[in-house]
């Protein structure tokens, strides 16, 4: 459909004036693009046999709409970004954080192996074939679980402040015990990408570098992008040995979703199935189904609904009654993007959830930008913003059933920390 490239065209043109001319790293545009419209462009590249090639007018609207809303918000925020650290900040851990830091770390641990073992009889269920990564939450130990970014930001910002290595192995331990113990990268994708946006959020303002400073600086982002390329491809080829029920089969990821694109990028057919396709799901079960709205937002606020007033508990509701027969490329290739929710709560009007969590997404960088603000608006804003990478996968933006147990981590983190200037703590 032109329509849909012209609408990529538009954005990948605003983002890159907003990233490279205005030097805003962090805008929420430039999320929006890398997690929603390559893979849009991806889809219509129509790099698998499965690929429906039906038109939907419905399909179209959402696109369009979800650009108008972007390109929009866009312009009207273009120079708002985080304030960077100044040259002369720094982070200061306080008593309290020094006491309670390894103890928060040590808790996560603990509880995430104990809901392996609940869930899968084996604190390892990953390493020994058994697959829980979507399958089980434990109750009221998933609120610490499912809060790992937080834990991540805390050991982060207490290795900033101290330089202390025991805070980047914890950080390592936090971000990596999803895929080892339950081989569930898509958790560990987002933590990394969280990482990221935290390591560029709490940079310190340039001054003039010098030619070694220079050299040393692009020497360290070489070596970031070698790592994420490395993570990518280790990632990629971890999904075939996981599709191969752990080598006991000879199936490939690119043979599950009849990979048709060019055979020399075959290998990252994981990544065309997982967002592209779902996209192809988006679109087939707009065109197909009958839905009948509630316009409540049950689905499109989850972690409302189902997370803090427990509805399903109270008054019997199916917590994913928007899957319940919903129309799949295949097995393989099964989600129907992030916008499904919307659409199956509010029809014509799916934008309004996208809207809502464009203006939380506002207040959260209008509060970091403010010249002295607390540091723990940086980390609010660095959580929410990156979560719109991966609208094409699921509804990450209103998920989390972590509310509780977030708001009690964001409490442990603004009293674990200060941002001391000279002799003065702001």
């Amino acid at each position: 459909m032109f329509i849909i490239y012209v609408c990529c065209l538009f954005i990948f043109i605003l983002w890159a004036y907003v990233f490279f001319m205005k030097k805003n790293r962090l805008h929420v545009i430039t999320f929006i693009a890398i997690g929603i419209y390559i893979p849009i462009l991806l889809y219509q590249f129509y790099w698998s046999e499965l690929v429906d090639k039906s038109f939907s007018s419905m399909y179209l609207y959402i696109i369009i709409a979800i650009t108008v809303i972007t390109v929009l918000y866009t312009l009207l925020s273009y120079n708002k970004k985080p304030r960077k650290l100044a040259i002369d900040d720094k982070i200061e851990l306080t008593k309290f954080g020094r006491s309670i830091g390894v103890i928060l770390n040590i808790l996560f641990v603990v509880l995430y192996l104990l809901e392996n073992y609940i869930g899968s009889g084996t604190i390892i269920p990953g390493l020994v074939g058994i697959d829980i990564h979507n399958k089980y939450s434990t109750p009221i130990i998933s609120y610490i679980t499912n809060a790992n970014f937080l834990f991540i930001a805390f050991d982060f910002l207490a290795y900033k402040a101290t330089k202390q290595k025991k805070y980047l192995l914890l950080l390592a331990i936090i971000i990596f015990i999803p895929v080892v113990t339950r081989s569930s990268r898509f958790v560990m994708v987002m933590a990394i990408v969280q990482l990221i946006c935290l390591y560029t959020i709490f940079e310190k303002e340039k001054r003039e570098l010098t030619r070694q400073e220079k050299k040393k600086s692009k020497k360290r982002n070489r070596i970031i992008v070698v790592i994420i390329v490395i993570l990518v491809i280790a990632l990629n080829l971890f999904t075939n040995y996981r599709m191969s029920h752990y080598g006991k089969y000879d199936i490939t990821y690119n043979k599950m979703i009849r990979w048709s694109g060019p055979k020399f990028l075959s290998w990252l057919s994981p990544v065309y199935g997982y967002f592209a396709l779902s996209f192809n799901n988006l679109k087939i079960n707009v065109l197909h189904r009958e839905i009948q709205h509630n316009y409540l937002g049950l689905y499109s606020f989850a972690s409302v609904y189902f997370g803090v007033l427990q509805v399903d508990n109270l008054f019997g509701i199916n917590g994913a009654e928007q899957i319940k027969g919903n129309l799949i490329t295949n097995g393989s290739a099964n989600v129907p993007t992030g916008f499904w929710d919307y659409y199956y709560d509010y029809g014509k009007l799916f934008f309004i959830p996208f809207i809502i969590a464009i203006i939380i997404n506002n207040y959260f960088l209008k509060k970091s930008t403010i010249e002295k603000n607390k540091i723990y608006y940086r980390v609010l804003y660095c959580w929410y913003v990156t979560y719109f990478a991966f609208m094409s996968f699921q509804n990450t933006l209103f998920m989390s059933t972590s509310i509780i147990s977030g708001a009690i981590m964001l409490f442990i983190i603004k009293n674990s920390f200060n941002i001391k200037n000279g002799d003065v703590i702001i």
